[in-house]
């Protein structure tokens, strides 16, 4: 795992010492697991995440 963290470091040109990689890939499962989890609610699969503010445009005819 340090070898794939150590890669992805250098493909995005973010400077990491070797201690850090190997903290990065130790918190890898952790952080997999967490964002798994967000996906394992059935019901929340297709729910909308934010509020949206819908703007409709209403004509009113001020000439009455």
């Amino acid at each position: 795992m340090n070898d794939v963290m150590k890669t992805l470091l250098d493909l995005a040109s973010l400077p990491a010492s070797d201690a850090e990689t190997a903290a990065y890939a130790s918190g890898f499962a952790i952080q997999r697991a967490a964002v798994d989890a967000l996906y394992a609610v059935p019901e929340a699969r297709y729910a909308d995440p934010a509020l949206r503010f819908q703007a409709r445009g209403r004509i009113t005819d001020w000439a009455q």
